[in-house]
This record gives structure tokens, C-alpha cells and sequence, in this order.
């Protein structure tokens, strides 16, 4: 009974923060409605309705639309008649206005008012400035029908600002707009406070006990939709968008996909492994960062005064790419190994030592830019053409130009596929990813098969580092920031398991490039910056919440 009752008042709770909420909304939008009807930026907005004689002029009627200006204007309580006669007026005048710029208008009214300006002479009066803007005006009174006062006033738009000035004060008379936000946050107090109430609830409910058996189709295709859930929804976004923009999947936009896809892909190749064994890194992102300044240091242009190296008088291409290749390798594997010690002798939580090491690389990183000759910051761009050439290169097939960093991304995907499924590695992996204490009962000597697969995992950051380095063709100090989040979802999205022990290569191939080419598609459709990091990160917790229902449902 007590339940119940509680019940019901949090439902009360809810539908009015639910209520309070719209109302605040609705409130806020009179502010941003009245900024849009002035022509002013939302930032200034507040000074001009706290102060009218400070306002100087209103937006255009054509562009805002003479109805909602009228409709906005009449609502501040002003005189019907005039809100209409001065919108009117306006709406007239800057049509006319955009008339005497249209040349099929101008040159018959040109002609009318003098006969030698024809459609050869036309362009001649267009290059005498002084008698062109006389015609124009000229046109814009005949248009309007009146005469130099008259359109002075028009033109000046005193009768339309002055009804502005007359009228915005109203606004910070309306209780609805100058309550909206405090109003509309205690309506989202009311809805989280009632929202955790039924959350907690619904944990506390008894799952009922099944009374017949399990039709076995039924099961059939709910295993199904449960293992590929994330790829069905992610698929229909992309479809979705193909609806709105046919362009999007045009080849090029599909290579850029593949381009933007392939570096970050490299880094879940290397980062699968790490969570297949019930583990996570946090230091990618940075790992990456500080590996792609040392590639950069080492293959800038030797013409570019300010390199990093100016003892470096031979380019490093060809056989020579080897040496920065070689050391962006051996910078990511130096802290995927103290990673790797970290969780296989010292027993740490990988979530710990590779929060600490981003740390570390963050640290270094800027300190190893600052360390220029130039004695600034600054980042490390200016590289060799024959370095571009072979990591950020392309080739033709047929009309077609291919990236070649695509093909290093199927290429490495292969190889690690090889280790994951022909190797002794691969077999231990899963093994200790599934049940660290089964796998040592069993003879598989647990650290070494963890150092392995973080040294791997340093291999792969260390490739991904130096083809990075080439594409975005400067290196700061903020390079890889958030990188991280990328490689690890794509390789959830992909079907690797956070419980560790489950996971495919080509699920993770899969898993980069559809993620890339939802980030593409958002980008595409113009969508602000900030909420595709809202619905990138909204994809990693559908993707593990997938994930760990898998994980329930076969326990």
C-alpha cells in the first residue's frame, strides 16, 4: 500500500517537472524569438529590451517574414494599425529594393525614364556608379509611389524601429519569460528526483518465472536481434541519412570513410586484444600523440628553417622512413609495456596504470615539443613529400584514387585475424580473457600471454602514430585527444566484450568504419560538434548495455 501510494506521488512529481519543464522551454523561447525579430545576436538581446534608445536598428522584414514580425510586434501590446502600415511599408520597400538589383526589372524602367539606355548601353550605366544608384532610387520610388521624404522615412526604417523601441520593454513584463529558467531547472529536479524513484523500483521488481517453454524461433530471432542490436540501429541511421542526402554514399564521401576510419581502426586492432582479456587503455589517445611528434620531429621538410632537427640535412624517404616508423613503434611499445607490467606482475587494474601512463605521455608529449630550437610550441608540420607520399598517399584503380592508408588497415586487420585465430597467442588470449584461473590451471602462463598481447597492442598504436602523423599533417600537443574513446568504441560497437573472452577482427573492422561513417554522416548533415559528442558517447553505453544483456542472458 505504501508502495503504491509513493508510486502514484512520484508519477504526480514527474508529470509536473514534465509540465514546469515545457513551461520553462516555452518561456526561454520568447527571449530567443524576440533576439531573432530584432536582428540581434541572443547575447545582446537583454541590453536593447533593458534598453530601447540603445537600439538602432531591426532586422530585415523579408528575411524574418512580415507575419511574424507583425505577430511579434502586435504582441508587446502595440496599436494593430500602425504594427501593420509600418511592416507593410518595410515589406514594400526592401522588395523594391531587391528589384532594382534585378537587371530584367531595372532595364525596362531605365528605359522608360531615358530612351538611349537599351540592352547594349545597359552595362554603361551599370560603371557609372553615381547615375546607376540614382536610377535604382528612382525605381524604388517609382515602386513605392513616393517622393523623397516620404521615402527617406521608409528607407530609414524610423517607423518600424520606433515601434521596437515602443514595445520591447513589455517583455520584462512577462512573468512567463523572465521565470523560465529557474522554473525549468526545478522541473528538471522534479523529473531526475522521480526518474531515480522508478529506476530504483524497478530494480527492486522479481523478473516473473517462466510457465511454459521457450518457443524455439522465438529465441531464435531474439538472439539474433540481441547479438546484432547495435549494428541494425547504427545501419538504419546510416540508411536513414542516405534518405535525407542521396550524396552521402557517393564513392568519394565512401573513401573519406575509409580514410578517416583506417587510422583509428589500427588502434582498435591493437586495443581489441587488451579488452578481450577483460582489460581497457585509457593512454591510446596520448600514446598516439606523443609516437606521431616523434615521427613529425623526424620527418620534417630538410628546407623548413624551423625543424626540429636541423642536423637532419637527408629527406626521410624511401628506405629511411623505416627509422621514424621504427621509433613511433618503439614509443608506443615502451608504454604499452608498462602497461602490460602493470596489470600482469603488479597486479593493477588496467583502468588505473593506463590512466596514470596517459598521463605520463601527455606530460612528455608537450615537453618533447617544447624542446624545439625555436624555443616555442608551435606544431610540428612542414614534412616530407616522399614521407606523405607513402603514408598518406594514393593510388588510381581505374577513375578511382584509393588511399593507401585503407590498404595498411586491411593488410594489419589480416595479420592480427592470423594471431587471433592460428597462434598459440591468440588461444591463450581467450583463454585468459575467459578465466584467468583456469587458463594458469591449465598451463598458460598468464603474464607472458598479457605482455604479449600489450606488446602487440604497442606495435599497432606505433604504425597507427606514424600513418596518423601524415594525415592530419600537424603535430601538437592536443593530437589524439579523445582518440581513446574512438579505438574502444568501435571495438564494443564491434562485438569485443568488456567480460572479456568474446570478440572478432572483423567485428572490429566492422565496428571502426560504421562508427567513422556515423561521425562522416553527422558531420554531413551539418549536425553541431557538441551533440555528436553527445551521440557518440550515447553509442558506447548502448554498446556496452548490449553487451552485458549478452553477457546476462547466457549466465
Amino acid at each position: 500500500m505504501k508502495k503504491s501510494l509513493s508510486s502514484i506521488i512520484m508519477l504526480v512529481v514527474l508529470i509536473v517537472g514534465i509540465a514546469l519543464t515545457a513551461y520553462g522551454v516555452t518561456g526561454r523561447a520568447i527571449y530567443d524569438n524576440a533576439a531573432a525579430m530584432m536582428g540581434v545576436s541572443k547575447k545582446d538581446a537583454m541590453s536593447y529590451i533593458q534598453d530601447p534608445a540603445s537600439l538602432t536598428g531591426v532586422g530585415d522584414v523579408s528575411a524574418i517574414g512580415a507575419d511574424k514580425v507583425k505577430s511579434f510586434l502586435k504582441g508587446l501590446g502595440l496599436d494593430a494599425s500602425k504594427v501593420d502600415a509600418a511592416v507593410d511599408a518595410r515589406a514594400a520597400y526592401e522588395a523594391a529594393v531587391e528589384g532594382s538589383k534585378d537587371r530584367e526589372k531595372l532595364l525596362p524602367f531605365a528605359h522608360g525614364v531615358d530612351e538611349t539606355i537599351t540592352e547594349d548601353t545597359y552595362a554603361d550605366l551599370v560603371k557609372d556608379s553615381a547615375r546607376f544608384d540614382q536610377m535604382k532610387k528612382d525605381y524604388i520610388k517609382s515602386e513605392l509611389g513616393l517622393e523623397d521624404d516620404a521615402l527617406s522615412a521608409v528607407e530609414g526604417n524610423s517607423e518600424l524601429l520606433a515601434l521596437y523601441q515602443e514595445g520591447i520593454p513589455s517583455i520584462l513584463n512577462n512573468s512567463h519569460m523572465t521565470n523560465a529558467v529557474p522554473v525549468m531547472f526545478i522541473g528538471i529536479i522534479l523529473i531526475v528526483a522521480a526518474g531515480a524513484y522508478f529506476l530504483i523500483l524497478s530494480m527492486s521488481l522479481k523478473p516473473r518465472a517462466r510457465t511454459h517453454a521457450a518457443n524455439p524461433k522465438v529465441e531464435k530471432v531474439t538472439t539474433f536481434l540481441l547479438n546484432y542490436a547495435l549494428f541494425i540501429i547504427l545501419g538504419l541511421i546510416l540508411i536513414i541519412v542516405s534518405v535525407i542526402r542521396p550524396n552521402f554514399l557517393s564513392m568519394s564521401n565512401i573513401l573519406n570513410i575509409l580514410q578517416n576510419a583506417s587510422t583509428k581502426g589500427i588502434l582498435a586492432l591493437g586495443c581489441a586484444g587488451l579488452i578481450v582479456l577483460a582489460g581497457t587503455d585509457l593512454s591510446i589517445g596520448r600514446v598516439l600523440g606523443l609516437s606521431a611528434a616523434v615521427t613529425a620531429s623526424l620527418v620534417q621538410s630538410t628546407t623548413y628553417v624551423a625543424r626540429m632537427f636541423p642536423t637532419i640535412v637527408k629527406p626521410m624517404s624511401g628506405i629511411m622512413l623505416i627509422i621514424p616508423l621504427f621509433a613511433s613503434i618503439a614509443v608506443a611499445v615502451l608504454f604499452c609495456m608498462i602497461n602490460g607490467f602493470g596489470v600482469a606482475k603488479l597486479h593493477l587494474h588496467a583502468f588505473i596504470v593506463t590512466l596514470g601512463t596517459q598521463l605520463i605521455a601527455y606530460g612528455a608529449n608537450c615537453l618533447y615539443i617544447e624542446s624545439q630550437p625555436s624555443g616555442t610550441a608551435q606544431a610540428l608540420s612542414t614534412f616530407d613529400q616522399g614521407f606523405l607520399n607513402v603514408a598518406a598517399g594514393a593510388f588510381n584503380i581505374g577513375s578511382i584514387r584509393v588511399p593507401v592508408v585503407v590498404i595498411y588497415f586491411a593488410i594489419l586487420a589480416v595479420v592480427v585475424w592470423v594471431i587471433w585465430n592460428k597462434t598459440t597467442l591468440g588461444k591463450n588470449m581467450f583463454a585468459v580473457g575467459g578465466n584467468t584461473e583456469a587458463a594458469a590451471v591449465s598451463g598458460v602462463n598468464v603474464a607472458k600471454t598479457i605482455m604479449l598481447v600489450y606488446l602487440l597492442a604497442g606495435v599497432l598504436y606505433g604504425i597507427s602514430s606514424f600513418l596518423e602523423a601524415a594525415r592530419i599533417t600537424s603535430v601538437g600537443a592536443n593530437t589524439g585527444l579523445n582518440y581513446e574513446t574512438d579505438a574502444i568504441s568501435a571495438v564494443v560497437v564491434g562485438g569485443v566484450s568488456f567480460s572479456g573472452g568474446v570478440g572478432t577482427i572483423q567485428g572490429v573492422v566492422i565496428g571502426a568504419i560504421i562508427l567513422q561513417a556515423i561521425v562522416y554522416a553527422l558531420q554531413f548533415l551539418g549536425v553541431n560538434p557538441y551533440i555528436q559528442y553527445i551521440i557518440r558517447g550515447l553509442i558506447i553505453i548502448l554498446a556496452v548495455s548490449i553487451d552485458v544483456r549478452k553477457y546476462i542472458v547466457k549466465k
